[in-house]
């Protein structure tokens, strides 16, 4: 029908960051799928710097908790979030896969990957981060999102094996939310889309 609501505007209409899971015993076995699906992002000149290193054995889930810095988010009196994850899709960018493509002969007209006023690998990256959500939501369950900023990134790094030279967006989390009692802020909306022009 032609108001039908499609598959997609519902997951995006009830998409929000979650961060507070629910411990669970439940197989979701369709997470494993999740980052060969992330990944399927169209990435500046085809230069496929984009990568995801997925995380489900538990043990490495709490330890990039603690590299997370998930003690001191309790210690300010928040449930644990990151340690009750199902999983952990971490997005990391190889910028050198950027500079190699575009130094080659059919790039030599394209502005210098060096000179980007906004790096693209950071839009194609952010485009992998939606569809983990998307995808994630789809199955039922929640996700959240933590950037690199407040991250041990060296340890992170020995960790998960992750080359010195790549840089780490963050990572999504998946699980099942913990019902809450608290109640939305009435906040404001905020005008964010304009038609034709910028209006205030």
């Amino acid at each position: 029908m032609v108001n039908e609501e499609t598959t997609l505007q519902s997951l995006l209409r009830n998409r929000k960051i979650v961060r507070n899971y629910k411990d669970s015993e439940l197989d979701f076995p369709q997470l494993s799928e999740v980052a060969e699906h992330a990944i399927k992002i169209p990435t500046a000149g085809f230069s496929r710097g984009i990568e995801i290193v997925h995380i489900s054995e538990k043990e490495n889930i709490v330890a990039i908790a603690k590299y997370s810095n998930e003690d001191s988010y309790v210690a300010k009196g928040f449930e644990k979030w990151i340690s009750k994850s199902l999983s952990l899709f971490l997005i990391i960018i190889n910028t050198k896969a950027y500079h190699d493509r575009y130094s080659q002969l059919d790039k030599k007209n394209a502005t210098n990957s060096e000179d980007w006023s906004i790096p693209y690998w950071f839009v194609d990256a952010g485009a992998s981060m939606m569809n983990c959500m998307l995808l994630i939501e789809e199955m039922g369950l929640k996700s959240g999102f933590l950037g690199s900023h407040n991250m041990d990134i060296e340890n992170i790094k020995n960790h998960l094996s992750i080359p010195n030279d790549y840089l780490i967006l963050g990572f999504v989390t998946a699980g099942v939310e913990k019902s809450t009692n608290v109640k939305k802020k009435n906040t404001k909306r905020k005008k964010l889309i304009h038609n034709e022009y910028f209006t205030k």
